[in-house]
């Protein structure tokens, strides 16, 4: 495994192109949810796998659902979107739902929604495509994070988070987006073809 750096510059042309996707994104989840939603501006970091399940380990509530989507491509890694309760409470009244069934197909759903649309306009933007596998659900203690499939297939990586907050509804939601290493290095090429193009 390589040790991968974004330079400033490459940190940035990813900040603007992320911005652009994470609007697209937010649009596209407000229809769904027929409410307003904000994102907060997405923050971009490289760091090994422990340090971000450290990261995980600072949210505030104990039981969070998860849910996960891989995307494939150039563009290679996965998605975590994580629910608490009490929000996925509100989401479920928000939605009229009555059961623990239908909460989870539609935590499925928003998660789908959020993956396909923030990582497809991101791929649009560098100029490549995307295919995505089906989400998946669970519902784990934090401390037991670390044990979760998805975090065993990383060594390192980029990770982009936001904050997904419906405000009215009280619905808050917190996304990461994980890369793989070889996509990592894929992405410093493409970030420099595009500053060169902006020089």
């Amino acid at each position: 495994m390589s040790n991968f750096e974004l330079t400033e510059d490459e940190r940035d042309v990813l900040q603007e192109l992320m911005n652009v996707a994470y609007g697209n994104a937010t649009a596209v989840v407000a229809d769904m949810l027929d409410a307003f939603a904000s994102l907060s501006i997405p923050n971009i970091k490289v760091m090994k796998i422990n340090e971000l399940l450290e990261t995980f380990s600072e949210l505030k509530s104990t039981s969070y659902f998860f849910s996960t989507q891989a995307f494939n491509g150039e563009f290679d890694g996965e998605s975590a979107f994580f629910i608490n309760q009490e929000s996925a409470n509100n989401l479920a009244k928000h939605l009229e739902l009555e059961s623990e069934e239908d909460l989870d197909d539609a935590i499925l759903e928003l998660t789908n929604v959020l993956t396909s649309s923030l990582t497809t306009k991101l791929a649009q933007e560098m100029d490549t495509e995307v295919s995505f596998s089906l989400p998946s659900i669970s519902k784990v203690p934090l401390q037991e994070i670390g044990s979760v499939e998805t975090f065993q297939n990383y060594s390192q990586v980029i990770v982009i988070d936001t904050d997904l907050n419906f405000e009215d509804q009280k619905i808050n939601g917190k996304i990461f987006i994980l890369t793989k290493d070889e996509s990592i290095q894929w992405l410093k090429i493409k970030l420099n073809s595009i500053l060169e193009l902006l020089i």
